[in-house]
C-alpha cells in the first residue's frame, strides 16, 4: 500500500518556514538596533565626562561591526608571526654584524703598478724575486679577527720572506720591483690610507723595509709628536712617500710591508674596538708622460715589429745592449745588490 503526501500539508510546512526566517530577521534587527542605542548612550557618557576633548579614533573604533572580529583577530595574529620573524631575522642579523665586528680587522693590501706609464716599458712587479709571475696587481692575504699587539711580538726576520706571510694579528707581506725595460726611469712608491673605522686608524702601526731598512709609520699624538720610534703619516690619507729618482735597467727594489695594531699606543682604547683600516700602494712614475695614447700605441707596434720592444712583465729577458745583455734580471743578480 502507497503513501501519497497531502498538499495542505505541504502549504502548512512552507508557511511555518516563513514564520520562522521573518522572526529571526526581527530578533536580528533588534538586536541591531539595540547596539546602536548602547553605543549612542556610551558616547553621552563619555562627553559629559571628558567634554569635547575625544578622540576621533574613539569614536570611529566604537561603530566597528561586531560582525568581523573573527576576521580582525586572524589578522591580527598573523601580523604578530610575521612581527615575530622578522625580529627574529633582525636579532640574527644583529647577532652576525656583532660577531664580525667584535674585533680590529686589517683589510686586503693591494699594490698598483701604472700600466700605462710603467708596466708598458718594462717595469714590473712580483712575489718572488725569479719573478716568474711579473705583473702590475699585487693582493695581500687580508687578517681577519686581530687583536692589538707591541711591536715587541713583531719577528726580526720578516724581510726574508716572499709574498703574504701573515702572523697571528698582523698582516705581513714581500714583494719586488724590477726595471728590464729600455730606458732607466724613476718611480714613487706611496702608501695610503684608503678607509678606516671607529678611530683605529689612531693605533695602527705601518712598518716597511726597503731594500733592508726598516721604518715604522704611525699617526702623531694628540700633541702632534711622533709616537715612540716612528715617523708621523705624511699626510691625512698618505702613510709615506719613497721616490726612486734613477732606478736604472737591471735594479730590483725589494719592499716588505707590516701592518698590526699596537697595544701600547695611548690611543688603542675600547671605543676602538670593531674598528677596521685598510691600505693600498702605488707605484707611479715620478715624470708626466704628455705624448697621446694613440702615439704610444703606435710606437709599441713599431718595437714590436722591429724587435726592439721593452721586456714585458711577463718576461725574463734583457733588453739589447743593456747591462744584462745575456742574463735573466732577478733579486739575485740585479744591478743595484
Amino acid at each position: 500500500m502507497k503513501w501519497k503526501k497531502d498538499k495542505n500539508d505541504n502549504t502548512d510546512n512552507i508557511e511555518k518556514i516563513e514564520k520562522k526566517n521573518k522572526k529571526q530577521k526581527n530578533k536580528k534587527k533588534r538586536k541591531k538596533e539595540n547596539d546602536q542605542i548602547v553605543r549612542i548612550q556610551e558616547l553621552e557618557e563619555m562627553l559629559e565626562k571628558s567634554g569635547e576633548d575625544i578622540d576621533p579614533e574613539t569614536i570611529v573604533s566604537m561603530y566597528v561591526p561586531h560582525r568581523k572580529p573573527k576576521r580582525i583577530g586572524a589578522a591580527l595574529l598573523r601580523m604578530d608571526k610575521l612581527n615575530l620573524v622578522l625580529i627574529g631575522m633582525l636579532l640574527i642579523v644583529a647577532v652576525l654584524f656583532i660577531i664580525a665586528f667584535s674585533q680590529e680587522k686589517m683589510g686586503n693590501f693591494t699594490i698598483n703598478l701604472n700600466r700605462l706609464e710603467l708596466y708598458r716599458r718594462g717595469i714590473s712587479i712580483s712575489e718572488t724575486g725569479e719573478f716568474n709571475d711579473a705583473t702590475a696587481r699585487l693582493t695581500a692575504s687580508s687578517v681577519k679577527d686581530a687583536t692589538n699587539i707591541s711591536i715587541d711580538d713583531i719577528p726580526d726576520n720578516l724581510d726574508g720572506e716572499s709574498g703574504s706571510h701573515n702572523g697571528k694579528n698582523y698582516m705581513a707581506y714581500t714583494y719586488y720591483v724590477r726595471n728590464a725595460g729600455k730606458e732607466d726611469l724613476g718611480y714613487i712608491a706611496k702608501i695610503t690610507l684608503d678607509s678606516c673605522a671607529k678611530g683605529a686608524e689612531e693605533a695602527v702601526r705601518v712598518a716597511v723595509w726597503r731594500n733592508g731598512k726598516r721604518v715604522v709609520y704611525a699617526e702623531s699624538a694628540k700633541d702632534g709628536s711622533a709616537e715612540k720610534g716612528c715617523v708621523n703619516f705624511k699626510s691625512k690619507d698618505v702613510v709615506c712617500s719613497y721616490h726612486e729618482e734613477n732606478f736604472l735597467v737591471g735594479n730590483v727594489d725589494r719592499y716588505t710591508i707590516v701592518i698590526w695594531m699596537e697595544g701600547d699606543d695611548p690611543e688603542c682604547v675600547d671605543s676602538i674596538i670593531g674598528g677596521s683600516v685598510q691600505f693600498s700602494m702605488h707605484i707611479d712614475s715620478d715624470t708626466d708622460d704628455n705624448t697621446s695614447l694613440v702615439w704610444k700605441f703606435v710606437k709599441d707596434i713599431k718595437d714590436t715589429l722591429s724587435g726592439d720592444k721593452p721586456i714585458n712583465a711577463a718576461g725574463n729577458e734583457a733588453p739589447n745592449d743593456s747591462y744584462y745583455s745575456d742574463r735573466d734580471i732577478t733579486w739575485e743578480n740585479r744591478r743595484n745588490k
